[in-house]
């Protein structure tokens, strides 16, 4: 049940982050989620190049994996236990704490209050290593006069415990995100994609923890409504092609964008702009895939071509439902979607 548990949970956090989310979508994941769990405990634990969830490794290249490895950095965990009995709407409310914007939870015991609010006997802790140590030490800390209370606690600046190397990235990306804040506000796209290459070159390198700290930086300085708005920005005759480019490699995010862009399009050179984006972005499927459960049919049809063209073989599922779409439109897209994945899995779908 592993793969499917990773890529619900990851597709309900997506899901309630968008600014597209369709209510039903997420109570459809949401019931397919839990029925996946199967009333079980549910232990995640962040590895160095994926996750292990119930003891059993996962790569990152899983459905769902590297979507929920960043949430989980974002929001100081490395290790999340969901208890067995855990209700739907307990974890409904688990995936709006996660889905939430990084830094909401200035430490670790901010969030398992949250988490706790509404299920009790969460755990959930900020650094890898053996369950009962790291639970125990958990334990200790939520007890009176231990707990990090300062206003100014930078959780991005705490993750990776190597100080020289934190030293180093500060040094390096600093500069980075007061550009980047300065074309932002001044709504210089163009110099801030250009920063945004640069930063996101940074992010790719190091390892995971100090991925997290850039990525967690970019997205403080640079929130999806700039992201959205460089996105509508590409289909001008003169936008420049760096904008394009720099939202293509920043996976999830700058495909969210895009998509938002695709959703609210003026007529259809802005959706082919759109759609052409999408089709070459990097690491981007968990948003492209989520796209096809909207309600607005416009957006299913042309995210459902986007699939397709890309190959995506996990959105074989929603593509076969799409097929029995009252509309023909988004039937043909779907159709044709399966057709270009030509899995056998892709091919079966046209005979049930």
């Amino acid at each position: 049940m592993h793969a499917p548990l990773t890529a619900l949970l990851a597709t309900a956090i997506y899901q309630a982050q968008s600014a597209l989310a369709d209510p039903e979508a997420v109570a459809e994941t949401l019931e397919l989620l839990h029925g996946v769990v199967g009333g079980g405990a549910v232990n995640l634990e962040v590895a160095d190049t994926g996750l292990v969830v119930n003891s059993v490794p996962l790569p990152g290249a899983a459905p769902g994996v590297e979507l929920l490895r960043h949430v989980l950095a974002d929001h100081h965990t490395m290790r999340l236990r969901v208890p067995p009995g855990t209700t739907r709407e307990q974890w409904r409310s688990a995936v709006e704490v996660y889905s939430s914007a990084p830094g909401l939870y200035e430490t670790i015991d901010d969030l398992r209050d949250a988490l706790r609010a509404s299920i009790p006997d969460v755990m959930v802790g900020s650094s890898r290593g053996r369950a009962a140590e790291a639970d125990l030490r958990s334990a200790l800390f939520e007890l009176p006069g231990l707990r990090a209370t300062s206003s100014s606690y930078a959780p991005a600046r705490v993750v990776d415990p190597h100080n020289a190397e934190i030293a180093e990235l500060e040094a390096r990306l600093d500069p980075l995100l007061t550009a980047a804040t300065a074309a932002r506000d001044a709504r210089e796209y163009e110099g801030l994609a250009t920063v945004l290459l640069q930063i996101r070159d940074l992010e790719e390198t190091g390892d995971d923890d100090l991925r997290a700290i850039v990525a967690r930086e970019r997205r403080r300085v640079v929130p999806p409504d700039v992201l959205e708005a460089m996105a509508r920005s590409i289909a001008k005759p003169s936008a420049a092609p760096t904008i394009a480019r720099a939202l293509g490699v920043m996976g999830n995010d700058g495909a969210s964008a895009l998509i938002s862009a695709l959703n609210s399009a003026a007529g259809p050179h802005e959706r082919r702009v759109f759609i052409e984006a999408l089709v070459t972005c990097r690491d981007c499927e968990d948003a492209i895939v989520a796209a096809l459960a909207n309600s607005r049919l416009e957006l299913s049809r042309d995210a459902a071509e986007v699939a397709g063209r890309r190959r995506i073989e996990r959105a074989v599922p929603m593509l076969k439902h799409l097929l029995k779409h009252p509309r023909g439109d988004v039937r043909t897209a779907a159709w044709r979607a399966l057709e270009l994945i030509g899995t056998p899995a892709a091919m079966k779908a046209f005979q049930t």
